[in-house]
């Protein structure tokens, strides 16, 4: 049986760039990257930022609103909750349709690869557990631990991006780099703990 065509983060961030009015609400502009299946997009796209190359500790706080996404996908919502208040926050236009077009052809090239396989993999069951793992990678995320950051964002971003398109061979990738996400961390962990003993020996 063929597989249904999956979602496509890139035609939904097309639709952002449709925009006409000067000012968009938040709530408009997550409303146009989700789809009806679930959070998986929203943490994707979300997580984008956090790889770029930035001074150490701005993505600590590009992390946080993936934090606060990810535990929504692992319970399974399919649209994302936000306080009254944010929802109705605007952006201004120009800002907005600027960072997609950044965005845009980096989307558009990961879902080159990326295609419905192994789709049970990504069943609810796949949905909860890409969630509670994306959701403890958002946690090392927004902590100041050296050099730790790489993995973890490559790991949220593979799973999400897996169950975005229904690949299950994605999942598995992104289960992979989830172990060595781990080992990152424990050696960053030990290297900061190294760092400290000899600041302050004994």
């Amino acid at each position: 049986m063929p597989q249904s065509p999956s979602p496509s983060v890139a035609e939904n961030l097309k639709a952002l760039l449709r925009k006409r009015k000067a000012k968009v609400p938040v709530k408009e502009a997550i409303q146009d990257i989700e789809t009806h299946e679930g959070l998986a997009p929203i943490v994707f796209v979300l997580t984008l930022p956090v790889l770029a190359p930035l001074p150490p500790g701005v993505s600590c706080v590009l992390a946080l609103p993936m934090l606060f996404a990810a535990p929504q996908m692992m319970v399974g919502r399919k649209d994302l909750w936000l306080p009254g208040w944010l929802g109705k926050r605007e952006i201004d236009r120009d800002k907005l349709q600027g960072t997609v077009k950044r965005l845009l052809p980096w989307v558009e090239r990961l879902e080159t690869v990326v295609h419905p396989r192994l789709s049970f993999l990504t069943s609810q069951a796949g949905a909860t557990l890409a969630g509670a793992i994306c959701t403890l990678m958002g946690v090392l995320l927004v902590l100041p631990i050296p050099f730790a950051n790489l993995l973890p964002a490559l790991t949220v971003l593979v799973l999400s991006l897996a169950l975005t398109r229904r690949d299950g061979l994605a999942m598995l990738i992104g289960l992979a780099l989830l172990a060595a996400a781990i080992v990152g961390v424990v050696w960053g962990l030990h290297g900061a703990r190294l760092g400290l003993h000899k600041l302050w020996p004994g």
